[in-house]
């Protein structure tokens, strides 16, 4: 199967290669069409606030035809094109589409992009250094100017040499386009909010430099590409899971005789694409062709009538406008006012005043005004229910479980304890197919019970990666021989390690040997003697700075650390109005533990105290500028999934956080942590759509967020009389559970 995988490519390569070259000596321009325009936008930049201008190629009759949609065409361009984005921008026309439908007056039917990326630290490169204005062509009156020659080689025609390891190579070159994601998104979004463009249509190509910018965009958006064309840039294995998912049509070039980008590299990423089921890619190896090989592809009409071919359904990409908002985009603590913030699929794709930001045709309009708008939240020690029945509870309990995080914003849950095919519950609510906050999953438990050796401890790390879940659950009663083969296995595995501290252990090692959260605090406890004597700072200070310089985050889960320990008041527990959507079963055990409690955490008569002690070591951590990241462990006594958050944001508070510290240990913190996932966690271009809207301001009043107006996960909103709706009917079901 690889043979002949191999064989059609390089039998399509030949044939490209030939057309290719047949193309490029027989070109005839088209004639001049006045009615083309190119237009440079203002914009100001995310990366460092310059002001900028980015060029949008307006084709022969788009004027004459108002009601017609355009395809849109983003490129990318090279390392030698960088510039200030003001004066500079022409030298993007040197190559590309927008030189062959700009300077060659070729009618391309496209709307084109070109933005023009940040020199960084690139100045001195010596052909950057070196270039000259006179090398930018102009459009002439009449006429065209003469095509530059191809770059001339020595080099002789090779095979290609097989590469076996990829882990040591980086995916990105430095200072790439990578720096200017969410300028691109926001440029895309602006062409398309204002000029006619085709919704299905949305192209991305890009040559050398911005070869590697078009695989690293089309990884992190391929949701948002009809197609994705490549040239002289390959792209690394690790980027292609998500492109082979979305099953982006690709068309790859390379050239045979390339002095500057190994072609050798292009393979393992179309491999690994192979590997994973793509079935929409084409490669093709341009064996005579140096490294400006991009002329033989843009000089010809192979690429663009592929690029046509291609087109997404309308329906994959709708849009949803919260329109007059206020944001608090969670990467300061200031307000954005009157903004507009567009959703396209799963992805906030634009935010800005609306007063600058069209509403695009066909899209849901959701009303904002005096309104606020914030990432969704996150339960960093939260438990999901098996997807099979147990235990005797309701069928539907697991779905009501879900439906209760997302009422209570929560819109991103860390499992921490793996069931039997939880795994397929994340790809069920990942693939839409059911609703519920996104699920990043520990496996089953590490614990005295299921660790029996260092080496079988080792082949269960294994075993939880290969399986493909996002941590390990570490559980009391682990030796520290085996807690060490853990460690160094999951660090050989790249895959985090969290949860209990082993009294075996001890917090000291298991934050030196990279425990990647410290959750419930009950570690720092057992070391620093809290739970009958009262922590003074200075017993703090060392654990407290241990923890900071190794970057080890917390999840207190306090309030319902209360209950365990005993400090909590058994008549406000079953007070709480969010016990009517748990089935009776699970009221009747937390009723059992208030009447007898017991345990290893219970603290009896000295409860208080421990309860004091947890609070000031909260106070302390944070001080200290430590990552807190919120957390429940609901369901759990008393902690009703997503509405156990009101009861746990008090606590933090008078802890001494601040409200923005609170709403950024459920946000912008666990976006950080989860950055290796996706990225959410902030209201900003390219972000998961996983949002808050409010009715007050949540920097002045943090009781906002326990009634918001609706809830918005990967881009699906539910207002808030749909989520009353769905909170009224699991309290109905759960009150005719229990009729005889």
């Amino acid at each position: 199967m690889k043979q002949q995988f191999w064989a059609l490519i390089s039998l399509l390569a030949i044939m490209v290669m030939a057309l290719a070259a047949c193309v490029s000596s027989d070109m005839s321009p088209q004639q001049t069409n006045s009615a083309a325009q190119l237009l440079r936008l203002d914009y100001v930049s995310s990366i460092d606030s310059s002001k900028r201008q980015y060029f949008v190629y307006l084709p022969a009759g788009y004027q004459q035809n108002s009601d017609k949609k355009w395809p849109l065409m983003l490129f990318l361009h090279g390392n030698g094109e960088r510039g200030n984005g003001q004066d500079e921008l022409d030298y993007t026309l040197i190559h590309g589409p927008l030189y062959e439908a700009w300077v060659q007056k070729r009618d391309l039917p496209f709307i084109i992009v070109v933005p023009q990326l940040q020199m960084f630290d690139m100045a001195q490169v010596p052909y950057i250094a070196n270039r000259s204005r006179a090398d930018i062509p102009g459009r002439l009156t009449d006429g065209v100017p003469p095509r530059p020659e191809l770059f001339s080689s020595t080099r002789p025609i090779a095979p290609a040499e097989p590469v076996g390891d990829m882990s040591t190579i980086p995916p990105l070159l430095p200072d790439g386009w990578e720096r200017a994601e969410q300028d691109l998104l926001a440029m895309l979004q602006n062409v398309q909010a204002n000029y006619q463009t085709d919704a299905g249509r949305l192209y991305l190509t890009g040559i050398s430099y911005g070869g590697f910018g078009s695989w690293f965009m089309a990884s992190k958006h391929p949701q948002l590409f009809a197609a994705v064309a490549p040239v002289v840039g390959w792209g690394h294995p690790d980027l292609m899971p998500p492109i082979a998912q979305a099953q982006t049509p690709l068309w790859v070039f390379a050239a045979g005789r390339d002095s500057a980008v190994n072609k050798n590299y292009f393979y393992p990423g179309i491999e690994t694409l192979r590997q994973l089921g793509h079935s929409k890619v084409r490669f093709s190896m341009l064996e005579q062709a140096e490294h400006d090989a991009w002329r033989q592809v843009y000089a010809g009409e192979d690429l663009y009538s592929w690029l046509l071919a291609q087109q997404k359904p309308v329906a994959d990409v709708a849009m949803t406008v919260f329109d007059q908002v206020h944001v608090l985009a969670m990467d300061s603590d200031q307000l954005l006012r009157n903004q507009r913030v567009l959703v396209q699929g799963d992805r906030i794709i634009a935010v800005a005043p609306a007063s600058e930001l069209a509403v695009p045709e066909g899209a849901t309009v959701i009303d904002g005004a005096s309104r606020y708008l914030m990432p969704g939240l996150a339960e960093m020690h939260g438990h999901v229910p098996p997807l099979a029945d147990f235990s005797g509870m309701p069928a539907r309990y697991l779905d009501d479980v879900l439906t209760l995080y997302l009422a209570g914003g929560v819109t991103t849950v860390r499992g921490m304890l793996g069931h039997d095919q939880q795994l397929r519950l994340k790809d069920d609510i990942a693939s839409g197919k059911r609703l519920g906050p996104t699920l990043y999953l520990a496996g089953p438990s590490f614990n005295q019970h299921t660790v029996t050796s260092a080496e079988q401890a080792r082949e269960r790390v294994r075993q939880h990666k290969r399986e493909g879940w996002d941590l390990l659950k570490i559980h009391p009663g682990l030796s520290l021989e085996h807690y060490q083969a853990i460690a160094d296995e999951a660090h050989k595995q790249q895959i985090d390690f969290a949860g209990h501290v082993p009294e075996a252990v001890g917090i000291e090692q298991a934050i030196l040997l990279g425990s990647r959260t410290i959750d419930h605090l009950d570690g720092y406890m057992a070391a620093l003697g809290g739970f009958d004597k009262a922590l003074t700072a200075a017993d703090m200070a060392p654990l407290v700075a241990l923890t900071k310089a190794n970057n080890v985050a917390v999840v207190p889960t306090q309030a319902l650390w209360q209950t365990i320990i005993g400090a909590s008041d058994p008549a406000q527990l079953q007070s709480y109005d969010e016990l009517k959507y748990m089935p009776a079963r699970v009221i009747a055990g937390w009723q059992r533990y208030l009447q007898q409690p017991s345990g290893a955490y219970y603290s009896g008569d000295t409860a208080a105290l421990h309860a004091q002690n947890r609070q000031r070591l909260l106070r302390a951590l944070n001080e200290a500028d430590v990552t807190i990241l919120m957390g429940t462990d609901a369901p759990q006594l008393y902690s009703v999934p997503g509405l156990s958050l009101r009861r746990e944001i008090p606590q933090m508070a008078a802890a001494g956080l601040s409200n923005y510290d609170i709403l950024r240990s459920g946000t912008a913190l666990v976006g950080e942590y989860f950055a290796d996932k996706d990225r959410f966690g902030q209201v900003k271009a390219g972000q998961r759509a996983d949002l808050l809207l409010l009715e007050g301001n949540p920097l002045q009043d943090l009781s906002v967020l326990y009634q918001p107006a609706g809830v918005m996960v990967r881009g699906q909103w539910l207002c808030r009389a749909t989520l009353d709706s769905k909170l009224a009917d699991i309290a109905a079901a759960r009150l005719a559970e229990n009729q005889p």
